[in-house]
């Protein structure tokens, strides 16, 4: 927090007042460890203004906001590289838990790859796209955690179909669901990189689409017109 007040003139009480406001509308997360505050942007709400309201005047938004969530989370030293996604979506567990898990919906919302896993942890899971011949190629390799049906899921994540990224060390990702009302909390956390690898700048990008796209299709049934995987 203190080093994040050193880029404004007005005092560290009103940078954190500013930061309140923010985490309030759910555009960031603040975790505490120990005395310090680690700051997250939550690209979500932010992908979805630009999905409505900013596309049709100029992709250069969205690129500098996504500047900004990779600036102030790399300024902490103190902070490690990681991910972190929360989104409300008006629908059960039961519904969300089933997009997340099943391999007949994932390719809906998910760039058209199907996750395949035994539901237990250790077990081998993998995001696979069909192409054209009918053949499959995993684009994501990784290893089931931790497996709390209708709670959470913890995978490790490799990145094979992308040369650039293929070489990185195994990151992990965690699906997180709460029930709030008629909808439900998830939090998606993408973390364990070494630093800023090729692994952790492309899903940067492409997580807030494709959660973006998750949760239009739970909430209406229909995904949005997105590019899939080949």
């Amino acid at each position: 927090m203190g080093e994040l007040a050193d880029f404004f003139e007005f005092s560290r009480f009103a940078v954190m007042k500013h930061l309140k406001v923010l985490s309030e509308a759910n555009l960031l997360r603040i975790e505490k460890k120990g005395k310090f505050r680690s700051i997250h942007l939550n690209a979500i709400p932010i992908q979805m203004i630009y999905d409505r309201w900013i596309s049709q005047y100029g992709k250069h938004w969205a690129s500098a906001l996504t500047r900004l969530k990779y600036e102030m989370e790399g300024e902490s030293k103190m902070e490690e590289v990681k991910q972190i996604y929360t989104l409300y979506i008006k629908t059960s567990v039961d519904k969300l838990w089933d997009t997340l898990i099943q391999s007949k919906i994932t390719p809906e919302w998910f760039a058209g790859m199907a996750v395949t896993f035994e539901p237990k942890v250790g077990a081998k899971l993998t995001y696979d796209v069909t192409g054209p011949d009918g053949n499959k190629m995993s684009v994501v390799q990784g290893k089931v955690l931790e497996f709390d049906p209708k709670k959470k899921l913890v995978y490790t994540f490799k990145l094979v179909a992308e040369p650039k990224a293929a070489a990185d060390r195994e990151s992990r990702v965690s699906y997180e669901l709460e029930p709030v009302g008629d909808s439900v909390k998830l939090t998606v956390i993408h973390d364990d990189f070494d630093g800023k690898t090729p692994t952790y700048l492309g899903t940067s990008q492409g997580w807030p689409m494709h959660l973006s796209n998750l949760k239009t299709f739970v909430e209406t049934g229909k995904a949005m017109d997105l590019p899939k995987m080949h």
